[in-house]
């Protein structure tokens, strides 16, 4: 958002440039680290890029839609579309909902990722017309998921509690059928870098010295991430 900060000649527009961050001709995904960010700010972030998205699929004509789909992936979904209405997520709230509800017929896909479901806005849930689910042992989290199937397949719900590492059920317009598949088994370089820190083999080491924090907090301050680092 810099260019923002940035005084306009009036000549060049920076507006394609800006976009092209978002969509462009280079990578076709494209990740927007919000994990460090305050949730003031994310949520802020978070409308803008939407609102971004939905807004250039608007303006876009009907050729330019159908050669450029988006699909808007929101990981930790219930920190951007919150079930409880927290107030810092009120402008992310509405611009995903609006995504949920229009999107489809502007070329705009959403995709949500959470761990706790019943922690993500039902009325946006509602407008998933697909789902995969791993296993859910809580039972809040599992009424949830069966309060949006349909009738026919709230069934399925019964068994999530026992499902295996990378078992899942598959249901909606995407899947032929219902189904409980196993997803592949990934190579150790492909898998998210998401293990948890061993408490006991850390404690075993030296504090961190106040030069090795000061080197923390500039990086701290100057939102520089160390390279490689899982975020």
């Amino acid at each position: 958002m810099a260019f923002l900060m940035t005084p306009w000649d009036g000549a060049n527009d920076p507006f394609g440039s800006m976009v092209s961050q978002l969509t462009g001709e280079t990578e076709k995904v494209r990740i927007i680290d919000l994990s460090g960010v305050p949730n003031e700010v994310a949520g802020i972030a978070s409308a803008v890029i939407a609102r971004t998205l939905f807004t250039l699929k608007i303006w876009q004509s009907q050729s330019e839609r159908e050669a450029s789909p988006v699909l808007l992936v929101c990981e930790e979904a219930h920190r951007y579309v919150p079930n409880s209405g927290e107030a810092q997520y009120e402008a992310a709230q509405e611009a995903i909902r609006r995504i949920a509800k229009e999107g489809r017929k502007y070329g705009i896909g959403l995709l949500l990722v959470s761990q706790r479901p019943s922690e993500v806005e039902a009325t946006v849930l509602s407008q998933c017309n697909s789902w995969i689910v791993l296993r859910l042992t809580n039972d809040v989290d599992r009424n949830h998921v069966r309060s949006i199937l349909p009738d026919s397949l709230a069934g399925l719900t019964k068994v999530l509690s026992g499902l295996r590492r990378r078992e899942a059920i598959f249901v909606g317009q995407a899947a032929v059928l219902p189904s409980r598949i196993l997803i592949s088994n990934l190579e150790a370089k492909k898998l998210p870098r998401s293990h948890d820190i061993s408490f006991d083999q850390g404690w075993q080491f030296e504090p961190l010295s106040t030069e090795k924090l000061n080197e923390v907090g500039g990086r701290w301050r100057n939102q520089e991430r160390v390279p490689g680092n899982p975020q």
